[in-house]
């Protein structure tokens, strides 16, 4: 009787056993076509460079240039409040795989061509500067087409650092207001010491005409022309090549890529990004520290 009880345990417990590892395959199986039909459904991935895809010490992952060169049939965009000619020299080795939204929005490049451009007049330039004359914090940009016009830095260590890490090209002037004309100025932007950029931004006048601002970064604040940002350049490469908004994937850290997450038919916020950010974001990935849209792209991809 006893060997008799032992004997029907074992075969239920074999049948248990047999069960569980059907049912392990199956849902392997599943999470395998799942992730095929992701792989297959997404063409255009686009991601922002600071805060997001390189980390604190500005540091693009080591694994990056490889994924891009083995994924072609993902197009990968680099969306930054950068200039392109900062991130295309960043990017060097495989700037061809890439496309460019700089600035916020207000210039598309690929390959050695604009693909779109949407800047600001000298009228609005002039207007930017007067807004910030009087903040003691501010360090005032004209984002030119070619190149920034700023004052020079000499004494202040920190804004040197910032520019020598967002705008390679640039000249310094004595007088802003005397450069609205230089150059074709795609972009207002002020550097705000101390990272007070938010509550400066939160009390800023209502933008008029043609401007838009826009927080930036924790010591940023941007001022485009309100058709440009990263939501609507995003829809312009998309529409070029064809591609649904189903079929796009964005990650982001901050208000200036809340648009292009809304553009996009899954999204991501880093865990370290603006909680307003979060909020709106389809799925939260690990910090930019810790190679949060490499994860993602690894998981989905590979």
């Amino acid at each position: 009787m006893i060997y008799e009880r032992k004997l029907i345990r074992h075969v239920l417990a074999d049948k248990v056993h047999k069960k569980a590892v059907l049912f392990i395959k199956i849902y392997n199986f599943r999470h395998y076509r799942k992730k095929m039909e992701e792989k297959k459904k997404i063409k255009l991935i686009a991601t922002d460079m600071d805060g997001t895809l390189v980390n604190d010490a500005k540091e693009v992952p080591a694994s990056f240039a490889p994924w891009v060169l083995s994924h072609p049939d993902q197009q990968m965009v680099i969306a930054s409040g950068r200039p392109y000619y900062t991130n295309e020299e960043l990017f060097k080795a495989i700037k061809d795989h890439l496309t460019f939204i700089g600035d916020n929005g207000g210039l598309i490049y690929h390959q050695g061509q604009v693909l779109a451009k949407a800047g600001i007049t000298a009228k609005e330039a002039k207007f930017c500067l007067d807004l910030f004359k009087d903040e003691p914090l501010a360090n005032p940009i004209l984002c030119g087409a070619s190149q920034a016009i700023c004052h020079d830095p000499t004494g202040d260590r920190n804004f040197l650092k910032q520019l020598d890490t967002y705008y390679i090209k640039r000249r310094y002037v004595e007088d802003l207001e005397a450069e609205v004309n230089s150059d074709e100025i795609i972009k207002f932007t002020v550097y705000i010491e101390g990272g007070a950029a938010e509550s400066i931004y939160r009390q800023l006048p209502e933008m008029p005409g043609n401007l838009s601002a826009v927080l930036a970064g924790p010591e940023w604040i941007d001022i485009v022309n309100k058709d440009a940002n990263k939501g609507a350049a995003v829809k312009k490469i998309a529409d070029l090549k064809g591609i649904k908004q189903d079929e796009i994937l964005a990650f982001g850290d901050y208000l200036n890529d809340l648009t292009m997450l809304e553009a996009a038919g899954t999204s991501y916020a880093m865990v370290n990004g603006h909680p307003d950010l979060k909020k709106i974001a389809d799925h939260i990935a690990l910090s930019n520290n810790d190679e949060g849209v490499m994860q993602i792209l690894r998981k989905l991809f590979d």
